[in-house]
């Protein structure tokens, strides 16, 4: 850019003597001096700007929590302090105590029988308190917790809720699913869900684990003691194991293709190993080739072993009929003696059996002769027998001796394993009741899945003034399926929450229930009332 400058000249006196500048005053003084301007030539400049070089760096900083600010208010606590005096007393060392002996000796006399005549008395009493009933206060409705679905398996409209089973921590509820309606071939696909209803955030229609099978899954079961672990039997009679926990998570399956069942497999039921080591679990499945079959569930190489084997075959009836297959439904394990079952069939028949059984099978159903282990007849005691086929067996878990069975005929009925015919039965008009379960905290409490009606629950304590016919006909609380109409195809109690109740339907929806005081604290004598109503059945 240029610049243009200028210059005025001045005339500037410096250090000269004083007689001389007495002289140039005077001679300025004479003549005067006059000034000019000169315009000198335009001189250009360039503009020179140092700029530092600009340096650009790209970071991020990444918090890992969002900061929260949030405004309390604390509580400080006064202190006073007061002085308190106590004189202690010295108490001499050879403080004794005269007892009169004889006198103690005539006390004991006199109080020893009556003290002995009332433990006695209390010894003879079953429950002194039983007389004393506890009061329920609050609410006795029930609460949903969550409805659980899994939307991508339910656009096959044939699609249930076929089984349910909790963890063995009772964390997760594992489903299965799969179709009832078939009339031959399985053509629809299955699928095992699991959902955690502890997560802080639960995605009701998204499960936490998903694994789809080949054909319909007809029934779970949990392994009681390590959480992965789950076991599934499917509509081809294949049965399979998982392991959740794993990467591969298949991790046992029936490689031994005689061993397989021939048709669909109806319950699964991890038991104790009666015979060998009391520690270790096997693996009971039932189906409707009418074979009850031990599997050692967790073998090396992935493969299922089978270690005994049960068929139970027609014998009465059409000459054609016998030796024939009658399909096994359901089966219950005693919990104290684990060698001893009961089994239903699809033909209302009821059975007692036993895994210590000898008996030879009489039949002739093609496949038996190439079992790995020949199968055995596990009939030890037959049962009155329901009008049609059953689907739910089960065993109290208070009473050694009460079971409880659920059918197509409507009606739910308590048997003793001691006598033949039932003790109590249940006509609750719902329809078939497709499954039962006792409740795993009050001995007197039952629940039962039915065709029209929900979920079912029966209180059997007896109340004052309400005559027994009225109290089982009538159930105390009726639980809704999802969509009103559906029925309850399968329900579990949470074991070590037992104020949660786990209900899957036929429209695919599992829901999670909790429910009131009335249903989970026992009362205390509730455990003897149930084993009066146990020993009542031989008087019927």
């Amino acid at each position: 850019m240029p610049y243009v400058v200028k210059v005025t000249t001045s005339i500037m006196v410096v250090g000269m003597s004083r007689s001389n500048r007495d002289e140039i005053d005077s001679e300025l003084n004479r003549k005067p001096v006059t000034f000019t301007d000169e315009t000198l030539p335009v001189i250009s400049c360039k503009e020179i700007v140092q700029k530092d070089p600009v340096h650009s760096v790209s970071a991020s900083v990444q918090t890992k929590f969002e900061v929260q600010l949030a405004d309390a208010t604390c509580q400080s606590i006064k202190y006073k302090e007061r002085e308190v005096q106590a004189d202690i007393e010295e108490k001499p060392a050879d403080d004794h105590v005269e007892i009169d002996i004889s006198r103690f000796n005539k006390f004991l006399g006199r109080v020893e029988p009556i003290v002995s005549y009332y433990l006695d008395d209390n010894l003879e009493r079953p429950n002194v308190l039983r007389h004393i009933k506890m009061r329920y206060t609050g609410d006795e409705t029930a609460q949903e917790l969550f409805t659980l679905s899994y939307p991508d398996i339910l656009i096959d409209k044939e699609i249930q809720v076929t089984s349910l089973s909790w963890s063995a921590n009772s964390s997760s509820i594992v489903v299965g699913y799969g179709s009832t309606s078939h009339e031959g071939l399985c053509m629809h696909k299955g699928a095992v869900c699991s959902w955690n209803i502890e997560r802080y955030k639960i995605n009701p229609n998204k499960p936490d684990i998903t694994i789809e099978t080949s054909t319909c899954v007809t029934t779970l079961a949990c392994h009681p003691e390590r959480p992965g672990i789950v076991a599934a039997g499917l509509y081809n009679g294949e049965i399979l194991v998982w392991d959740f926990r794993e990467q591969d998570s298949l991790i046992a399956r029936i490689l031994e293709r005689q061993d397989l069942h021939r048709d669909s497999v109806t319950s699964l039921q991890w038991i104790r190993e009666p015979k060998l080591s009391k520690k270790k679990f096997i693996l009971v499945s039932t189906s409707q080739d009418g074979k009850i079959l031990l599997w050692n569930p967790l073998p090396s190489k992935s493969n299922l072993k089978l270690t005994d084997a049960y068929f139970v075959a027609i014998k009465g009836g059409n000459s054609r009929s016998v030796g024939k297959p009658m399909g096994v439904t359901s089966v219950t394990f005693n919990n104290e003696d684990s060698e001893t079952f009961i089994f239903g069939c699809d033909s209302g028949f009821l059975y007692k059996g036993s895994l210590n059984s000898v008996s030879s099978v009489q039949s002739r159903e093609e496949g038996l002769a190439d079992m790995s282990i020949h199968p055995k007849n596990p009939v030890t005691m037959a049962y009155q027998s329901h009008d049609s086929p059953i689907y739910s067996v089960r065993f109290s878990p208070f009473n050694r001796h009460l079971f409880l069975t659920s059918a197509h005929d409507g009606q739910l009925r308590l048997y003793s394993q001691l006598f033949a015919n039932f003790g109590r039965c249940f006509a609750p008009a719902q329809g078939a009741i497709f499954t039962c379960r006792w409740s795993p905290s009050r001995p007197l409490v039952l629940a039962a899945g039915s065709e029209h009606g929900g979920t079912l629950i029966y209180d059997l304590e007896p109340h004052e003034g309400t005559p027994d016919s009225l109290l089982l006909s009538i159930p105390v609380q009726e639980l809704p399926s999802s969509d009103k109409r559906s029925s309850i195809n399968a329900l579990e109690f949470n074991h070590k929450t037992p104020n949660i109740l786990a209900c899957g339907d036929s429209a695919g929806a599992v829901m999670i229930w909790k429910l009131a005081e009335r249903f989970t604290a026992a009362q205390n004598d509730e455990i003897e009332n149930l084993r009066i109503l146990a020993n009542s059945f031989g008087d019927s």
